[in-house]
């Protein structure tokens, strides 16, 4: 009788502790919402959902979207509202970019912050470093949404073809975490991703949806994302975790690829207000030698104002600030250096 009561006695603890542990879980998830902290990180899968109709963008094949061609509209942001043309091949420009310009051609690629969103069409810092010099192109292939995985995409199949003579890639912390999203809700478009599989970067397919438990805290559960959001933090600082593996792979494709085209490549680290450092970014591009620049590293700090006053995204000063930065890297080189004629 004594090993009967022995395993009834653990089943019961062991039921207790269950219970125990799902009334806290439980109540974890409901503090989180009550507070809206860690919003769900709905990662998705590969095909769960369909592209929606967009009047302002349409669905590209290598990069997931771009601004519809030959078409101008405006966003009301941040109480501002702000007119954002298209060229005829897409992008955030009143000019087509032609690959035979003559002048010194700069591409950039990135995010909404490279893209300029809450500022007009002159303002974002590539539209600055083209207006700064009559012998100068800058073409901005910076899109609104886009993660680490499309300015790879985007350099690869749109900006590196037109053979500029420099590229400089716009990075945020946000986009690392959208190269792990399938799919990105605000925009409605499905978007190139990747697994890193033995060191090598492999497109995602049509997936399997995963089973029912994963669904649910991909989709629904504060706690699962605290703890997705704590690895990330982890991948910040220290450089560990498949968030920061799968974006230091594409980092590096992204110099490869400019390396094989012959073209000079610039990283821009821009924090969101405030101003949170990259230790991770930092080292690893000190550590492989990439021309970096780092809004956390500069001295004096940059100031309050090159923000939008009830944004994260950068104001005209703060688009100003970085278009300075690059100029002064630029000139800085000496291949650049003979070439930069300032009015």
């Amino acid at each position: 009788m004594r090993p009967i009561r022995t395993i009834l006695k653990l089943s019961i603890n062991l039921g207790l502790l269950g219970a125990t542990l799902l009334t806290c879980a439980v109540g974890a998830e409901w503090m989180l919402k009550w507070k809206n902290r860690c919003y769900p990180v709905q990662m998705g899968w590969v095909g769960e959902f369909q592209n929606r109709p967009s009047a302002n963008f349409i669905t590209d094949p290598q990069t997931g979207w771009r601004m519809r061609p030959s078409r101008s509209f405006t966003w009301t942001f941040n109480n501002e509202t702000h007119t954002y043309t298209a060229n005829a091949q897409g992008f955030r420009s009143t000019t087509d970019f032609h690959a035979g310009d003559p002048r010194l051609k700069l591409a950039f690629v990135g995010d909404s912050f490279t893209f300029g969103a809450g500022v007009s069409d002159d303002e974002p810092f590539p539209a600055l470093l083209g207006a700064d010099s009559r012998d100068r192109a800058a073409w901005n292939f910076g899109m609104p949404g886009f993660g680490v995985d499309q300015a790879w995409m985007s350099a690869r199949y749109q900006a590196l073809p037109m053979k500029p003579d420099l590229l400089i890639v716009g990075l945020i912390d946000i986009d690392f975490e959208r190269s792990q999203v399938v799919f990105r809700r605000n925009e409605g478009f499905g978007k190139p991703t990747f697994r890193l599989i033995n060191g090598r970067l492999m497109q995602r397919g049509i997936e399997v949806p995963p089973n029912f438990v994963m669904q649910y805290l991909d989709e629904r559960s504060r706690l699962w994302s605290m703890g997705v959001r704590a690895w990330r933090a982890a991948g910040v600082k220290y450089g560990a975790g498949e968030y920061w593996t799968l974006n230091q792979a594409i980092i590096d494709a992204i110099s490869d690829d400019c390396r094989k085209a012959g073209v000079p490549v610039l990283f821009v680290y821009i924090p969101i207000k405030g101003m949170q450092p990259f230790p991770a970014l930092r080292n690893h591009m000190r550590q492989t030698g990439a021309a970096y620049i780092d809004l956390t590293e500069q001295h004096p700090a940059p100031p309050r104002s090159i923000y939008l006053r009830n944004d994260s995204h950068l104001s005209a000063q703060g688009h100003r600030y970085v278009a300075d930065l690059i100029e002064k890297w630029m000139r800085s080189q000496s291949v650049f250096t003979a070439r930069i004629q300032s009015d």
